[in-house]
């Protein structure tokens, strides 16, 4: 596993590489994690006719398991469709601009709006390390498989507010993010990733998973405080780092969302 920092795609490929990206027709950019990853791919190849697409994965540091996992699931995608050249998979990360967002104000970000988890902008740190490969190559769009609810079940880094405002953040970047299963079933998944994902399928787990969970195994949270956060940090913090990118290649993030919050 290859890593490098997200904001900095030539690190990866080589220009004559990114030349031949820029000049592949009907190209999408594909956020590889678990099973809905896979079966927004299926949909969006559906819907929009995309001929190539670029696998990418962003790690992040508290992933544990089987570190492959995504890597078998791009082989399941490229089997479930066979007439589309799924090119080999990219790894970024960007440890920096995660804890920035997620570690280093936590405390002031639950007092400021009163949410406190670390997956509520985990699920934007993983859109934004697209968005310079996705600009690098011309603005191609990015497919990635959040829900609004998982059959009822809310999970706070994917909910209506949250996805919106990352659809908006990048967008100011001039990317769209396609989120073409945000209203799919459990049982429309399956039927999108079919018997391939039974064979191959597995996924990383997160050490902070669930820790918006109650004891009694309840989400319990105030929905205008999340709208507002959505709204407010989410969106806000995004845009500040996109301008960031414009102006200087290696940014200070923590910097930045100090200065968001100070406003």
């Amino acid at each position: 596993m290859d890593l490098t920092p997200a904001e900095h795609p030539e690190r990866v490929l080589a220009e004559e590489q990114l030349d031949a990206l820029r000049a592949t027709p009907a190209l999408a950019i594909a956020e590889i994690a678990g099973r809905d990853s896979l079966a927004a791919v299926v949909r969006a190849v559906e819907q929009c006719g995309f001929t190539t697409l670029l696998p990418t994965v962003v790690y992040v540091g508290t992933e544990y398991g089987d570190l492959k996992a995504p890597e078998r699931a791009v082989f399941a995608l490229a089997e479930r469709l066979p007439n589309l050249e799924v090119l080999a998979p990219l790894w970024f990360s960007s440890p920096k601009l995660w804890a920035a967002l997620n570690g280093r104000f936590a405390s002031v970000v639950a007092e400021r709006f009163g949410v406190s988890s670390a997956c509520l902008a985990c699920h934007l740190y993983m859109h934004l390390c697209r968005v310079p490969l996705a600009l690098t190559l011309g603005g191609v769009p990015v497919i990635a498989g959040e829900r609004d609810t998982h059959d009822g079940r809310i999970k706070l880094s994917q909910t209506h507010a949250s996805i919106d405002a990352a659809i908006e953040v990048l967008e100011y970047a001039g990317v769209e993010l396609l989120e073409p299963i945000r209203d799919a079933s459990s049982d429309d998944v399956e039927a999108l990733v079919g018997e391939q994902w039974k064979r191959y399928g597995s996924q990383t787990a997160c050490l902070l998973s669930g820790n918006y969970v109650g004891l009694g195994g309840e989400v319990a949270f105030d929905g205008t405080a999340h709208r507002w956060y959505a709204r407010e940090f989410l969106v806000h913090v995004g845009t500040a780092i996109i301008d960031a990118w414009r102006a200087t290649p290696d940014p200070d993030y923590e910097e930045i969302v100090r200065e968001v919050l100070g406003r």
